[in-house]
């Protein structure tokens, strides 16, 4: 049984990282329920919706969505098609394992890199209800990007260390 304190440091801070992205995503739901809550209220009430409403439930839908990414990386419950896979060798399978776990690597550090692109696109841009910086918001994509590389290189490790296949 392992505890808090036999982890290593960068076990520590994934570990608080990840408890931190999961309270930030419960956070942003109940901020998104809120927000269309006060939205359906306003329309039907008093026909009279304010248009902030929508533009920040879109912004914390597209958070949750990218944050919660991360999260079924780490636990290996991205979208997977697995017809052959547990009919193969058990080298065969470790390999596309760790093939596949690449691949997701790869494609999450393309989504880093051009998610730092598109926030430097977003300096120039101000959402049109809230008036907020568009990097706010597209900020969510590197990030998002970089906690699934780390996640995707873990779990690959630790699968292929412990000889799992997919």
């Amino acid at each position: 049984m392992s505890t808090g304190q036999d982890l290593s440091l960068p076990q520590r801070g994934l570990a608080a990282a990840r408890r931190f992205i999961e309270i930030l995503v419960v956070f942003l739901f109940s901020v998104l329920v809120i927000a269309v809550f006060a939205q359906v209220v306003a329309r039907y009430v008093f026909n009279n919706p304010p248009a902030w409403t929508e533009e920040l439930a879109r912004f914390c839908q597209v958070w949750i969505i990218l944050l919660t990414s991360s999260i079924c990386v780490r636990k290996g419950s991205h979208l997977a098609v697995d017809y052959i896979g547990p009919s193969l060798p058990r080298k065969a399978r470790r390999f596309i394992g760790v093939f596949t776990g690449f691949l997701i690597v790869v494609y999450s550090a393309v989504v880093t890199v051009w998610g730092v692109k598109l926030m430097a696109i977003g300096t120039m841009q101000v959402s049109p209800a809230m008036q907020i910086n568009m990097a706010a918001v597209y900020a969510i994509v590197p990030l998002a990007g970089a906690l699934m590389v780390i996640e995707a290189a873990v779990f690959t490790f630790n699968r292929n260390r412990m000889g799992e296949g997919p």
